[in-house]
């Protein structure tokens, strides 16, 4: 968990927070707008739009994006779903539960790649709109619905594990049993 935890923290900062040719804020600054893979949705028009609206160096900076794009999807996923099987081991909720929701991570991944394939298809073929246009924006909205529940579900996890830990503290601390190494 640690070392995907990493990973990921390194690539976030990457993605989102530096000036990298293949950064969020370098496609932003070229195209005069966010790139459609953090918008929530789009319609075929609005990608045909942004692709336009980036010109040709825009339309560089957003390809070499979608190039580390390749990458951060899984990086992402993996690092959710073993937080939320961490988190959820710790609740000792049953296998098929477990099972249930540590899928959440890998529905977003999937949408994500999907999401990434049509961006590819809209780059290749522009400034001529594609057949997948349209669904470009549904994978996007899937995906952010998957990873958002998925987050939600950790962060509640975690709540309880801490309530839990900080219930069972005070209680052996009103009781007067002595401390173990494990509390």
């Amino acid at each position: 968990w640690a070392a995907s935890g990493s990973i990921f923290a390194i690539s976030a900062a990457g993605f989102f927070a530096t000036r990298a040719p293949f950064s969020i804020p370098t496609v932003e600054s070229a195209c005069g707008q966010a790139p459609l893979d953090v918008w929530f949705y789009s319609t075929a028009a609005e990608v045909n739009g942004f692709l336009a609206a980036c010109g040709a160096d825009g339309r560089n900076a957003y390809t070499n994006m979608q190039l580390a794009d390749l990458a951060y999807p899984a990086v992402f996923g993996l690092f959710m779903l073993l937080s939320l099987v961490a988190t959820l081991r710790r609740l000792n909720l049953g296998h098929r539960t477990l099972l249930a929701v540590a899928a959440l991570p890998l529905l977003g991944t999937a949408f994500d790649y999907t999401e990434n394939v049509f961006a590819w298809r809209a780059l290749r073929a522009f400034p001529e709109p594609t057949g997948t246009d349209g669904l470009l924006g549904l994978a996007s909205a899937a995906k952010t619905t998957a990873f958002w529940l998925a987050g939600l579900l950790l962060l509640a996890g975690l709540v309880v594990v801490a309530g839990r830990t900080l219930h069972a503290r005070f209680r052996r601390q009103s009781t007067g049993f002595p401390r173990t190494e494990d509390t």
